[in-house]
C-alpha cells in the first residue's frame, strides 16, 4: 500500500445552464453542459500509524467535520469499513462559493485518491454511488472532461471535449451559496416557460459550433447578477476585451470568458486581475489529470 497520494482536483464551468422548477423530491431539474478545466485545488492523503484518526487540514470554507471532504472519506470508510488513519490536505485555489464546484470536485478527488492508496478494489460504479450521496454533482468529477448533465446532476452523458480555446475565470469578490441562489431564483424567476428546450443532442451539437456563434444562457444569470452588480460588470469586461463568449459559472459568482487566441486571453487575464480581483488562465480539460 502506498504511504500517499497527491490529487489534482480540476474546477468546471457550466457552458449553460437551465435550472427548472423544485420537482416533489425537493430538488431542482438541470440541463447543463459541464466542462472541466485545469484550475484546481491540490488534494494529499497520508495514511497514519494510528487506525481511525482523520486529520482534515485547509481552507475549506467551514469547519472540517462538514466539508465534501470529510464526508467523501467517511463514505468510503463506511464502504470499504477501512480503519487506515489518514491525513488529508486540502490546497484551496478555486475560489470558495463561485460556482466552479471546488467542494464537489475536492470530494471525487478524496474518493478517487483514497481508492488510489487503499487499493480496495472498488469500481467506478461504486465510487460513483459514494460520490452521488455526497453532492449531485460529485460523481462528473470521477469522470471529468465535457459532459452533458440533467436530471438533479447525477445524470452525466459524456461529449468530446473542445480543447481548441482558452477561459479567463474571474471571481468578483462576492460569495454565492447555492441555497442562496436556488432561493432568489425561485422568488424572482423570469417567465420562461415559452422558451423551448433545446434537447441534449443541440446541446451538443450548439457546443461543437463557432465559438462566436455560442448562445448559451445560464437561468441563475439574470437574478445572480442583479443582486450583485459585480457579476454584470465582470461579464461585460471580458465581452469588452475580446472574448468570443462570457458567462456566469454555476450559482455564481465566478464569471468566464471563452477566448481562441491564447495571447488575447493572456493579455485579458492581466487586465482582469489589475484591480486586485482574482482572475485566472484556463483551458478545458479532456480528462483530469493522473494521480501521483
Amino acid at each position: 500500500m502506498a504511504e500517499s497520494v497527491r490529487v489534482e482536483a480540476p474546477a468546471k464551468i457550466n457552458i449553460h445552464l437551465r435550472v427548472y422548477g423544485r420537482r416533489v423530491d425537493g430538488y431542482h431539474g438541470i440541463l447543463s453542459i459541464f466542462q472541466a478545466v485545469s484550475l484546481s485545488d491540490l488534494i494529499v492523503i497520508r495514511s497514519l500509524k494510528e487506525p481511525d484518526l482523520l486529520e482534515i487540514e485547509g481552507e475549506l470554507g467551514c469547519p472540517a467535520e462538514r466539508s465534501t471532504v470529510y464526508r467523501a472519506a467517511r463514505a468510503y470508510r463506511e464502504l470499504t469499513g477501512s480503519r487506515t488513519g489518514l491525513a488529508i490536505s486540502v490546497e484551496k485555489r478555486i475560489p470558495i462559493g463561485a460556482g466552479l464546484g471546488g467542494g464537489s470536485s475536492d470530494a471525487a478527488a478524496t474518493l478517487a485518491g483514497l481508492e488510489r492508496l487503499l487499493a480496495r478494489g472498488l469500481g467506478r460504479g461504486e465510487l460513483s454511488r459514494a460520490a452521488a450521496g455526497i453532492g449531485s454533482d460529485v460523481p462528473f468529477f470521477l469522470e471529468g472532461g465535457a459532459a452533458i448533465v440533467s436530471g438533479r446532476g447525477e445524470e452525466i452523458s459524456p461529449i468530446p471535449a473542445r480543447t481548441d480555446y482558452r477561459l479567463v475565470i474571474v471571481y468578483p469578490g462576492v460569495s454565492v451559496s447555492t441555497a442562496e441562489a436556488y432561493g432568489i431564483l425561485d422568488r424572482e424567476r423570469p417567465d420562461d416557460s415559452a422558451e423551448p428546450d433545446p434537447s441534449p443532442g443541440e446541446l451538443a451539437e450548439r457546443y461543437r459550433g463557432s465559438l462566436e456563434g455560442w448562445d448559451f444562457a445560464n437561468s441563475f444569470e439574470p437574478v445572480i447578477s442583479s443582486a450583485h452588480r459585480e457579476i454584470a460588470a465582470a461579464r461585460d469586461e471580458l465581452m469588452d476585451l475580446g472574448a468570443s463568449f462570457a458567462a456566469m459559472s454555476g450559482s455564481g459568482s465566478a464569471v468566464y470568458g471563452v477566448f481562441g487566441d491564447e495571447e488575447r486571453a493572456g493579455e485579458a487575464r492581466d487586465a482582469m486581475g489589475a484591480g486586485g480581483r482574482k482572475a485566472f488562465l484556463a483551458s478545458p480539460l479532456a480528462r483530469f489529470p493522473a494521480l501521483v
